[in-house]
Formats: structure tokens, C-alpha cells, sequence
């Protein structure tokens, strides 16, 4: 395996980039936040779409707050937001944490990375 690369590494012991890996984390934790499984606040990270916007894809969409510095381009709430809206989810993907894994489980997350 040492003479592999990373990729090919991965391909062959069937695993996921550290990256994907981080975004699907990421997207994870902001279903738990707005959701209310954690007890945090969401409206600090991300501003929620109203329900009578009529909007394209699922009803949860995100706002990204704008930031005059690059620092926080790379930030939590800024780097789940664009791969947040371009779910391709349907409502019953969000009817509990389970079903919104199982749905990000066989979504190929490498479209939403920023390379």
C-alpha cells in the first residue's frame, strides 16, 4: 500500500477522502442544529430561508452571511452552506437523523468540495 497514492489508497480499502468525510460531518451537524437536536443556537451560524419563499429543491435552504474577509470563507457555517442548498433531498429525507444519513450515505459528496 506504501507505493499507492492517496487516492488509490482509498479506492482499494474503500473508504472516503478526509474531506468528504468533513463535509458529511458538517452536514450532519447542521441538520441537528436545526432541527434542535443540539442545544445550539443556529441563527448565530446560519440564516434560514422563509417557508413562503417559494424555493427550488428542499425547504431548509441557507443563507450565507457576508464577510468582507477570507478568513471566513473557510468558516463552519460559510463551508456547509453551498453543499447544504444543492442537496437533491426530498422531504422524506429529512423526517429524522437516521433517514439523513442513510440519504448523505449513498450521495457522492465529491461535487460539493472546493478544490
Amino acid at each position: 500500500m506504501a507505493s499507492l497514492d492517496y487516492a488509490s489508497r482509498l479506492s482499494a480499502i474503500n473508504l472516503d477522502s478526509l474531506e468528504v468525510r468533513r463535509l458529511r460531518t458538517d452536514l450532519i451537524c447542521t441538520y441537528k442544529m436545526l432541527f434542535g437536536i443540539i442545544d445550539t443556537d443556529y441563527n448565530a451560524f446560519f440564516k434560514v430561508a422563509d417557508n413562503a419563499i417559494n424555493t427550488r429543491g428542499h425547504a431548509y435552504k441557507l443563507f450565507m452571511s457576508h464577510s468582507r474577509l477570507d478568513i471566513r470563507q473557510h468558516f463552519f457555517s460559510n463551508r456547509v452552506v453551498k453543499a447544504w442548498n444543492s442537496l437533491p433531498a426530498r422531504p422524506d429525507h429529512f423526517a429524522s437523523l437516521s433517514s439523513f444519513k442513510h440519504f448523505l450515505k449513498h450521495l457522492d459528496l465529491n461535487k460539493f468540495l472546493f478544490v
